[in-house]
């Protein structure tokens, strides 16, 4: 009889496991399409690579980054709830920080890139997902735990894909070039509206130049996904990240124009199965939610 962890040709791939980095990226970037196929009655976790200690606010010279690690693990499991997915999965690994900032020991950055790999094959083998979702290789604005991870979970979906009973489709989130000229628009009236004037940080302006220099041509995207049906659920799994969003509040009825503009759809490359020239779709092969 196979081990947990081994493959069982007997079962049969179902559900979507969405692998990130730390707690946020997930509601982010595919928040509401695990929230669709949740609500459609697909088994739905997340795996989240480290516990995103590192979270502390950038660009504030001198000052320690770190935060305790259970404030973002619990965030992560409110959000899951918010989202009606199951309870979240970590690896452990210490969050890199940004770039410069030197990771610590224990990062998912510094770890063998084989170790990584191994350990999420494991999980993959044991949940037997049907659908596998991370970020695309530049980590949308090159993280080095975003890129890290894409890596890793990349690695791991072709070694359980090989294997009887394994996943059957890999998607990258990705943000096409139109998108981050949207998101920039909306962050600037953001910010006209809170009456906020002060100037942005050196880490502030180096990841908008990485998200506008990594995004991806918009004809590359294979994957967008209308997510207004379950947009709430998003809302409320980006709340439960209190620790990340800097005082922001989604819950003045006037913004609804803006957060529908900035989370109304998710975008995606399917790396697996490659997709025909010119092929597009609106929902993730092998799962299935109401239109």
């Amino acid at each position: 009889m196979p081990g947990a962890s081994e493959p069982n040709p007997t079962v049969t791939p179902r559900g979507l496991l969405a692998i990130f980095a730390h707690p946020d990226d997930e509601s982010y970037g595919a928040g509401g399409v695990m929230a669709l196929a949740a609500a459609a009655g697909n088994p739905v976790w997340v795996l989240c690579a480290t516990n995103g200690d590192q979270g502390g606010r950038p660009g504030e010279v001198g000052v320690d980054h770190s935060l305790d690690p259970e404030i973002r693990r619990n965030e992560l499991a409110c959000a899951c709830s918010e989202l009606g997915v199951a309870e979240p999965i970590f690896l452990g690994y210490r969050d890199s920080g940004m770039e410069g900032w030197g990771a610590p020991e224990g990062a998912l950055s510094l770890a063998p890139e084989a170790e990584v790999v191994e350990r999420i094959l494991t999980v993959i083998r044991r949940l037997r997902p049907a659908v596998v979702v991370t970020f695309d290789p530049g980590g949308v604005y090159g993280h080095p735990d975003h890129t890290a991870c894409s890596a890793t979970a990349t690695a791991a979906y072709r070694g359980a894909a090989a294997e009887p009973g394994g996943p059957v489709a890999l998607y990258h989130q990705a943000m096409p070039r139109s998108a981050v000229a949207a998101m920039q628009a909306a962050m600037a009236e953001e910010q006209r509206r809170s009456g906020n004037d002060s100037p942005p940080t050196e880490d502030d302006i180096r990841q908008q130049e990485a998200f506008q220099k990594l995004a991806r041509l918009d004809e590359e995207i294979t994957t967008v996904i209308a997510i207004a049906p379950v947009l709430e659920r998003k809302i409320a799994a980006l709340a439960c990240h209190d620790s990340q969003m800097r005082g922001r509040r989604w819950d003045d009825p006037e913004q609804r124009a803006q957060l529908e503009a900035m989370f109304g759809r998710e975008t995606f490359v399917r790396v697996d199965p490659p997709p025909q020239p010119g092929e597009r779709e609106d929902r993730f092969m092998s799962l299935k939610w109401a239109d």
